[in-house]
């Protein structure tokens, strides 16, 4: 494979997954994540979203494991690549949507990421607490 993939077409996009409980329905947050996806003729390839175009070679960016024929958007099947200790590692997790990038999306997604963190913490911290309850209540209104 040609290590360098500073040329590729590379587009932005957002990973949003609701987060939950292993083996439970109970969900308990919600993950953000921008990066960068590109053709390859060996796969698709992912690139940090901090990662400059000029210094996006292998290994710092990596085959998600998805053929070059797949469309995007779509709800991924689970990827897998191998740790140092031959574990299998999921590159982007079972249920995770890829949407193309817009910032505005991303500004929603990450304030109600923001929001949710907040109050869960707030509940852990301080469940009884009036400023929690009223937290609580408007909420659910």
């Amino acid at each position: 494979m040609n290590h360098d993939c500073s040329q590729l077409d590379w587009k932005p996009i957002l990973l949003v997954k609701v987060t939950r409980l292993p083996f439970g329905d109970t969900y308990t947050g919600l993950s953000v994540k921008r990066l960068y996806l590109a053709q390859h003729p060996e796969g698709i390839l992912r690139a940090d979203w901090t990662l400059p175009a000029d210094e996006r070679f292998l290994p710092l960016v990596q085959l998600t494991g998805w053929k070059p024929e797949r469309d995007v958007p779509f709800a991924l099947p689970v990827q897998y690549q191998r740790d140092r200790n031959n574990r299998s590692t999921a590159i982007i997790p079972s249920g995770t949507w890829v949407l193309p990038y817009e910032d505005a999306h991303y500004q929603l997604y990450e304030q109600v990421r923001l929001n949710l963190h907040a109050v869960l913490e707030q509940v852990n911290q301080a469940p009884t607490d009036s400023r929690t309850l009223r937290t609580l209540v408007r909420w659910t209104m």
